[in-house]
């Protein structure tokens, strides 16, 4: 099998603006929840999330090209204009018909479908403002990629919640395995809005934690999402291009499984059947055992169904570590959001380029019990070669994928 290579990487995220500031702080399990000021959360039972509050598109971007990007298409141009330098790739001796655009979300930005339906009931469809429209289709991040470096190749969007990135990586690795591309820029983005936020409160489903301005946050683990935001890009290639032209190589994509379960609306797959099994299959694709599995990412998110399951099912596969089984759980850190399997991603990667173990907290963690806050160890030890990130959506979609050096 072909290998996947990852040679370049952009990070807007929660726990910091572009790559060397969000490993930096990834490095120190430096948290990106905080209260939200964005807008009103007075009237909600929560006021937290993993939100963005220094990013300023000027300092990628030509104001002229992001006047009319919404806030989120904004991230996603920004952190590809960084991936794409940090890759050393020449755009202008490449045929760009040949590089892929591909994306994902949970929802777009859905800070302007609002403000454009809200305009569309106030003063009816004639006087809809049509300045917005364009940002309501999940797309528009993808498309302004692609309008602002000259991209012409394949161009799509994933949108399945919380695995909406992975769906994205794996649809990356097909297309350059079947050599339709030379090079995919495949990334996730969501924004954190006022609707969005409101709309999960409604519904019970946020942590009930209220925080003051400037408040260092601790949620409890078990005790309701926790929502946040941000953009990734990764450069992906086939490792045959990639050394052709001596790229830098952070790591490659050994293998990756998709499987969905069965489980009631708006639920995770409560028994994490399929969780295990994709976890199994991703390793035996890699070649490889349980055992050699140096570093486990997973995508806990404070919500008691996804944490417990993924720390009875761990427990399962990784059974010669049950005494000591540690885990990095980064949404934990930045919050959960569709496009956060990027960002997850890219700390792996760097971890392993950079030969130094992500921050662990142990499994027990998980459990869901009173008081049972994570303790993070920010000086882990061992070996970084090898990595699995397993991610779960409500809905019983699971992913498993597995980074190794090269």
């Amino acid at each position: 099998m072909i290998e996947i290579a990852v040679t370049g990487i952009g990070v807007i995220s929660p726990l910091g603006i572009g790559r060397e500031t969000f490993w930096e702080s990834c490095r120190k399990a430096k948290t990106g929840i905080k209260k939200i000021t964005s807008f009103d959360t007075t009237s909600l039972r929560s006021n937290i999330a993993g939100w963005i509050d220094d990013f300023n598109p000027r300092h990628f971007l030509p104001p002229k090209s992001y006047r009319r990007m919404g806030r989120v298409s904004r991230m996603a141009v920004a952190s590809s204009v960084e991936a794409l330098q940090d890759s050393g790739l020449d755009m202008n001796s490449i045929d760009r018909e040949r590089i892929a655009v591909i994306m994902g979300t949970s929802y777009g930005s859905s800070s302007h479908i609002e403000d454009f339906y809200i305009s569309l009931l106030e003063e009816g469809p004639r006087g809809a403002h049509p300045f917005l429209f364009p940002e309501t289709v999940p797309n528009a991040p993808a498309s302004y990629i692609a309008m602002f470096h000259g991209i012409t190749g394949p161009n799509n969007t994933f949108c399945q919640n919380e695995l909406s990135a992975e769906n994205a990586i794996m649809y990356a690795r097909n297309l350059l395995l079947q050599n339709l591309v030379d090079v995919v820029l495949v990334g996730g983005a969501d924004e954190l809005s006022a609707m969005q936020y409101t709309c999960y409160d409604a519904v019970g489903a946020l942590n009930k934690v209220r925080a003051e301005k400037g408040e260092t946050i601790r949620p409890e683990p078990g005790s309701g999402l926790v929502l946040g935001e941000g953009a990734g890009i990764l450069v992906m290639e086939r490792i045959d291009v990639a050394r052709k032209r001596d790229a830098k190589i952070y790591g490659v994509l050994k293998s990756g499984v998709i499987r969905g379960g069965i489980t009631d609306i708006g639920h995770y797959e409560i028994e994490g059947e399929q969780m295990a099994r994709a976890v199994f299959l991703a390793i035996e694709d890699a070649g490889m055992d349980p055992s050699e599995i140096d570093q486990i990412d997973i995508s806990a998110n404070f919500t008691g169904e996804l944490d417990r399951m993924e720390y009875n099912q761990l427990r399962k596969i990784f059974i010669g570590r049950n005494n000591n089984l540690e885990v990095t759980p980064l949404k934990y850190l930045m919050g959960d959001f569709g496009g956060a399997g990027i960002s997850r991603a890219a700390a792996i990667l760097l971890s392993i380029y950079n030969k130094l173990p992500l921050p662990t907290v142990n499994a027990e963690a998980l459990r869901s019990e009173a008081g049972n806050f994570p303790v993070w160890n920010t000086s882990p030890t061992g070996k970084t070669d090898t990595a699995l990130m397993t991610s779960s959506t409500f809905g019983g979609g699971t992913s498993s994928l597995i980074f190794a050096r090269k």
